[in-house]
């Protein structure tokens, strides 16, 4: 009975489900409907903080390991400058990016807008120098993403149910976040950041508005 039980929930939490179309954000409150939404992340390990700027946008300093809130920007062309490092950014309208500031490298990811305020949605952003990272339950049973490749990410929509979570690179375990709290509308972001040792963990986005 108990091996039914779990089996009915894993079905429930990965089963798709249709939902009423809802064009408002689900990550926080209404901004400007041209507005693309940029937010940062420190992958630059050592005790400075960035500070970061782009155009007339500015983010609170960031920590290594510190993701900022998506920041709602202006479409137009910018120039990133973090590390040692510079990077053209070119933002449109209506789409949503993570910027992460590397040791050798800025990296612009372009992720998908959650659009389903039924359910909830996971990204998975692999940071390291591991050749591929995968998102699971936290027992390894169930896959959840699959295959990130470095300074790539993954992006699943689910049901909202409590699940436990880890990451995973091949059959190894190297990084639990546990139950996130999922919730209709949410989303969450589990990065991956470093190199043999790598640094695990989950953040909830959101939009801050100016």
């Amino acid at each position: 009975m108990r091996r039914i039980a779990v089996l009915s929930l894993l079905a429930v939490f990965l089963a798709p489900m249709r939902a009423p179309c809802d064009t408002r954000s689900v990550y926080g409150p209404e901004v400007p409907g041209n507005s693309a939404f940029v937010r940062m992340v420190n992958a630059i390990p050592g005790p400075s903080q960035l500070r970061l700027e782009l155009g007339a946008t500015r983010f609170d300093p960031l920590p290594y390991a510190g993701v900022s809130p998506y920041k709602p920007v202006v479409p137009d062309i910018y120039q990133l400058e973090a590390g040692g490092s510079a990077q053209e950014i070119i933002p449109k309208s209506g789409a949503y990016y993570t910027v992460v500031c590397g040791q050798k490298a800025i990296t612009v990811l372009q992720d998908p807008a959650h659009a389903d305020p039924a359910r909830a949605q996971l990204f998975l952003y692999n940071l390291s120098s591991l050749p591929a990272v995968d998102l699971k339950t936290s027992d390894g049973k169930t896959a959840v993403i699959l295959g990130v490749a470095p300074n790539a990410s993954g992006m699943k929509v689910v049901n909202a149910v409590t699940v436990s979570f880890a990451v995973f690179h091949a059959s190894a375990r190297i990084g639990t976040v546990g139950d996130l709290g999922l919730a209709r509308g949410s989303s969450f972001s589990v990065f991956v950041l470093g190199g043999a040792s790598p640094k695990v963990f989950a953040v909830k986005a959101k939009v801050a508005a100016e």
